[in-house]
């Protein structure tokens, strides 16, 4: 399995190099009967050291994500915000950093204060949806713009990308305000 996944990581590496994408996001799967959370943890460390040796030297940072399971991800591994900074401090390289996702955070009960409290320099990207619904910044019940006002605040100015399902056209969807 280690072999397929670096091989993946190697072959999307090339992609990424044609593009001239800076950033490729990682995920962990889902969770494997039979195995502990620590073990599948180490294992995912252990996998992150080798795809940071795959992409060192390349200009291409790797940004893990964890998702929510309560929604959108059933049986996913990496639904905490704070075990996924923990993964990164563990795997200790420049090239595996995290991607926050504000809708996954929201969904799974997170504050983005207590998750990203003195750990915001490992966080590459940041994804936009509302919640509920996964909707465009404005349709759901989230403070949105509190989350995005603190972030700026604590000095993240790494990218924020819209990763949501319109609840209205598209043109309309993109029309909210900061």
């Amino acid at each position: 399995d280690h072999d397929r996944i670096m091989n993946g990581v190697s072959a999307s590496l090339e992609v990424a190099k044609r593009l001239g994408t800076k950033i490729m996001i990682v995920t962990t799967g889902d969770e494997q009967p039979g195995m502990s959370r620590a073990e599948q943890h180490a294992s995912i460390v252990r996998a992150l050291k080798g795809a940071a040796k795959v992409v060192e030297g390349s200009g291409v940072t790797l940004a893990l994500e964890p998702l929510n399971d309560r929604v959108d991800h059933a049986g996913y591994y990496l639904t905490s915000t704070e075990e996924g900074l923990d993964i990164i401090d563990e795997v200790a390289r420049p090239e595996i950093r995290l991607l926050y996702d504000i809708y996954h955070s929201a969904v799974m009960g997170e504050e983005i204060e207590k998750v990203l409290d003195g750990r915001l320099d490992r966080v590459v990207h940041v994804h936009l949806a509302d919640a509920p619904g996964r909707g465009e910044p404005g349709s759901g019940a989230m403070d949105w713009a509190d989350r995005l006002e603190w972030l700026e605040k604590q000095g993240y100015d790494g990218l924020v990308g819209l990763e949501y399902r319109p609840t209205i056209g598209t043109v309309e969807g993109l029309a909210f305000r900061f």
